[in-house]
C-alpha cells in the first residue's frame, strides 16, 4: 500500500496542513469582498440542487468540489454550507439574491456566466435535467440578466435536454 492509498496520501496531508495554516494565520475568515459572491453562489446551488425535490450525492459532490475550487477558509466554508442549506429549503428570493450579485458584476459579465455555468453543472450532476431544474435555471438566468434565448442556448451547449 502506498502513502497515496492510505487516507488521501500526501496531497491530502498537504491540503490539510494548508487549511490548518490558513486558520492559524488568518483566523479562517473569508475576505469581506468575497462574502456576497460566495453566499449568493451557494444559496443558488442549494436552490438548484433541491429543484427536483432531492439533493443527490452527485450534487453534493459538486457542492464540495466548488468549495475546494474556491479555496475557501473555514469561515467561508461555514458561510457556504449555511447558504446551501437556506437555498435548499427555499428560504430565499431569487430576485433579491441575484440583485446582490448583479450589484457587483454587470449583466453578461464573465463572473455571471461562470455562476450560471456552475448552476448548470449542479443540475446536470446526476446525468439528467429535470423540468423543475430547467425552470429554476431559466428563472435564475433571467434574473442574472441573461436573455431567455441565451439561457436556452447555454443549456443546449452543455448537452442539457
Amino acid at each position: 500500500m502506498t502513502s497515496q492509498d492510505a487516507g488521501g496520501g500526501t496531497s491530502g496531508l498537504l491540503r490539510d496542513l494548508r487549511g490548518f495554516a490558513k486558520t492559524m494565520f488568518f483566523g479562517g475568515k473569508l475576505e469581506k469582498e468575497r462574502e456576497v459572491p460566495v453566499e449568493v453562489l451557494f444559496l443558488l446551488i442549494g436552490y438548484v440542487a433541491k429543484a427536483d425535490s432531492i439533493v443527490t450525492s452527485h450534487e453534493g459532490e459538486v457542492f464540495s468540489a466548488v468549495m475546494e475550487e474556491l479555496d475557501l477558509p473555514y469561515g467561508g466554508m461555514a458561510l457556504a454550507s449555511a447558504a446551501f442549506e437556506r437555498g435548499k429549503s427555499r428560504q430565499i428570493v431569487i430576485a433579491d439574491e441575484t440583485a446582490r450579485i448583479r450589484a457587483l458584476h454587470p449583466a453578461g459579465s464573465p463572473e455571471l456566466q461562470h455562476l450560471l455555468d456552475t448552476l448548470i453543472r449542479v443540475a446536470l450532476a446526476d446525468g439528467r435535467l429535470f423540468p423543475r431544474e430547467r425552470a429554476a435555471l431559466e428563472e435564475i438566468g433571467l434574473a442574472l440578466g441573461f436573455s431567455e434565448s441565451a439561457v436556452k442556448q447555454r443549456l443546449a451547449e452543455t448537452g442539457a435536454r
